[in-house]
Formats: structure tokens, C-alpha cells, sequence
């Protein structure tokens, strides 16, 4: 029987329950990693518990890479993958999926749309470098996830504070041109180069911010191709098999905003009635196929 493996800091959410329980509905099973009780050698193997893990028998597993300590567990995906289990996504793209400053400079280069982003380190000259992007803007951590670490300046001397603030905590931020209307996004969930579907998020009444984890309304929307496009190709341009995208209106167009290489699903399967667990099972599997095929 096929073997496919799950590594997360996080292995209680409902998500990893449906992966689970998906698995022998295609006739796999599915070993679920928790990377807060795993070691890395390096040299070497991966530790599970202190004990050896056998990971010959999984070669394609799925890495998620949350808010907690990213680069200790994007170095078990590295050494897993030294061990020949081939992770869904790569270190190198979850990396730059996981930093929005990395993610724009890939949007960029793959001329792709995007908020206008400035970065540097001195609070003051940083503030002055992004005025010229005009008012309000928005500050955001360059790991923030689910709207924290992201704040609406709307002068000159209240990001001044916000970036004294946050450079003094040692805390690394972008600053981005706040786009108009706001408090509406899109969010894309891709799989191998398709779309599986998109929701639409709407912020509640005094918040900017459309996440679904600060209180914003997730529904169902159909997607025109333009925006499917889009999303497609941020996640070639980042090299991510699995992905949610999130496209922002400004004006009458769409920017890509953010791409994360770890995206949940609760709110989405929720509002689309999509089995997401099941399509990136079978998608694994696929995977796995072609590689023991070549």
C-alpha cells in the first residue's frame, strides 16, 4: 500500500483529520509528522520521539510551514528531502512564499501585478522612501499571515511611529500601497498548475482586513479567467504545487497580494463545498506514481 507522509507544527487541526481520513478512501496511508517533536541531523537522518525515522517507504510527503519557528521546520523538509522523500512543495518556494518582500520581488520578475512595495531598515528614511507611494499604506511583517502584523498607516508621521515601533522590537516589515477599496479579496486555492476554486472575502464593518481569521465573511464567487491566470501563474512564479493566492481589487484590476505556501482550507471547503483534502491526497499519489515510474 502506497505510504504518503504530512509534516505540520500543528498536527491537531481539522485539516490533518480529513487528510487522514481521506487517505484509505484512495487506498493510502498516511502518516502525519509532527515537527515539534522532530530533530534534524547534519549530517544525517530525521528523529521522531528520539527514534530513527523511516521515511523509505513514504517518497512524497506534504510539508506545512506555519507562523511557528519556519526555518526549523523548512530545515526537517531539507533534510527529509536528502533522504529521498520528496516534499509536494520545495524548501526554496515555501521560503519565498513565506516573505512577502521575496514573494513581490518573484511576482515581479514574472511580470506579474502587484501591490507597490519599499523596504529598508532605518525607520525614518524608510518612511520617507514610502510616502512616495502615496497615502494611507500598509505595513506588514514580512511573515505575517491571517492580517497579524499588518497595520494602515494614513500620514506620514504615524508610520514614522509604527516603523520606530516595529524596528525597535527588531521585527522586519515591508511597507505597501494601501489598495483601494479595500476590505475585498479573492482568495485562489491552486493544485498543480489549476485552480480548484475561489472564494470571495469580505471584511466586516470597521476592518480593512478581509481575512477570514479576523471576522471576514468567506463565500463562494466564479472566477473569470483573467483572475484564474493570475493565479496560476503566481504560484509558477514562486514554483509551489500547492497554494492559496490572494488577488486584491485596486480599482478596476487585480493585484496579487499575497501567496502562501501552506494555505488552510476550513473556511474554503466550507463555502465551496470542494473536498480539498482529497484533491491534494490525489494529486500526492499522482506524484508519487511518476517518480517510482521514472
Amino acid at each position: 500500500m502506497l505510504e504518503l507522509g504530512v509534516l505540520t507544527a500543528t498536527p491537531h487541526l481539522p485539516i490533518y483529520q480529513e487528510l487522514l481520513a481521506a487517505g484509505p478512501e484512495l487506498g493510502v496511508v498516511v502518516h502525519l509528522w509532527d515537527a515539534t517533536k522532530m530533530a534534524a541531523q547534519v549530517p544525517g537522518g530525521v528523529t521522531l520521539e528520539g527514534k530513527p525515522l523511516a521515511v523509505q517507504q513514504v517518497p512524497v510527503f506534504l510539508p506545512r510551514v506555519g507562523n511557528w519557528r519556519p526555518e526549523s521546520t523548512l530545515a526537517l523538509i531539507t533534510a527529509l528531502e536528502r533522504l529521498g522523500c520528496t516534499p509536494f512543495n520545495r524548501p526554496e518556494a515555501i521560503r519565498v512564499g513565506r516573505d512577502h518582500l521575496r514573494t513581490v520581488e518573484a511576482l515581479s520578475l514574472a511580470g506579474i501585478p502587484h501591490p507597490p512595495t519599499v523596504v529598508g531598515s532605518d525607520p525614518e528614511v524608510l518612511a520617507r522612501a514610502a510616502q512616495t507611494l502615496g497615502f494611507p499604506v500598509v505595513v506588514k511583517s514580512r511573515r505575517s499571515r491571517q492580517g497579524v502584523g499588518v497595520i494602515r498607516c494614513g500620514s506620514l508621521p504615524e508610520l514614522e511611529a509604527v516603523l520606530d515601533a516595529l524596528w525597535r522590537v527588531g521585527e522586519e516589515v515591508v511597507v505597501q500601497r494601501f489598495c483601494p477599496p479595500g476590505g475585498e479579496s479573492f482568495r485562489a486555492l491552486v493544485l498543480q498548475g489549476s485552480v480548484l476554486g475561489v472564494t470571495r472575502h469580505r471584511a466586516p464593518q470597521g476592518e480593512f482586513r478581509s481575512n477570514a481569521a479576523r471576522g471576514g465573511v468567506v463565500e463562494a464567487c466564479p472566477a473569470d479567467g483573467h483572475l484564474r491566470n493570475l493565479a496560476v501563474a503566481a504560484a509558477a512564479a514562486l514554483g509551489l504545487a500547492f497554494c492559496g493566492v490572494d488577488l486584491w481589487p485596486d480599482g478596476d484590476t487585480l493585484l496579487v497580494g499575497e501567496v502562501n505556501p501552506t494555505p488552510g482550507w476550513k473556511h474554503f471547503a466550507r463555502a465551496t463545498g470542494i473536498s480539498v483534502a482529497r484533491l491534494v491526497l490525489e494529486a500526492m499519489v499522482a506524484q508519487a506514481r511518476l517518480r517510482g515510474e521514472r
